[in-house]
């Protein structure tokens, strides 16, 4: 779940990330996952593209690599007071081939999906987001994500989160629920490491819950 939290103009954050998640039907990890954002609009815009690469382990199949979906997106903080910040953040995401989607990588529908997110500050130590978004598959069935997350940051060193996250279909018969934690540890004025876990609460079958994933990545502000 993102932020509206924007960069300053002409500034990058660079994520470089491995994840991997579990469910009864296989593995996947993503490794690397590069994830690039850049400032553009002093105090309103910045722009993001993630690029992933993937290696899936399903029972019944062989394993196999590839580029999995590639995402490009725009924010746009429209509100920002002292203790409440609004963003809009939508983004498209790029179907990969046929073929790599039979290998069981990615998705090969194109993809819009437009989030709401939204950030309170409680205190000087406490903070909650929140996020709403509606995704627009195309020529398959719209989905609605959502969540909220509290992060909790005693000091200037590390920041402290637990999340759910869901997501249904368009009728909301279908639905999926995941908690998730992890932390935001600063390495140094520039570079911080970034951990988090997650496991499936609710899922439409067994074999669509998750089981257990892992993230891990170094981000770098330059």
């Amino acid at each position: 779940m993102d932020d509206p939290g924007i960069l300053p103009p002409g500034q990058w954050e660079i994520i470089g990330a491995g994840t991997y998640s579990s469910s009864s039907s296989g593995d996947v990890y993503q490794a690397p996952l590069l994830d690039v954002s850049l400032g553009v609009v002093e105090d309103s815009v910045q722009i993001a593209l993630v690029l992933p690469w993937e290696h899936v382990s399903f029972d019944r199949s062989p394993s196999a690599s590839d580029f999995g979906n590639v995402e490009f997106g725009v924010k746009w903080r429209f509100f920002h007071r002292d203790r409440l910040q609004l963003a809009v953040a939508p983004y498209r995401i790029f179907g990969v081939s046929g073929a790599t989607a039979a290998k069981g990588i990615g998705d090969d529908r194109d993809a819009t999906v437009i989030p709401l997110d939204a950030q309170y500050r409680l205190s000087e130590t406490w903070t909650l987001n929140g996020e709403l978004a509606f995704a627009n598959f195309h020529g398959g069935d719209d989905a609605w994500e959502y969540g909220a997350a509290l992060a909790y940051a005693p000091g200037e060193s590390t920041a402290w989160l637990v999340e759910l996250y869901g997501a249904a279909n368009e009728n909301f018969d279908h639905d999926w629920l995941e908690l998730r934690a992890g932390f935001d540890a600063t390495l140094s004025e520039d570079l911080h490491l970034l951990f988090a876990l997650a496991t499936g609460i609710d899922a439409p079958t067994a074999a669509d819950e998750l089981d257990a994933a892992v993230y891990l990545g170094l981000q770098l502000f330059r």
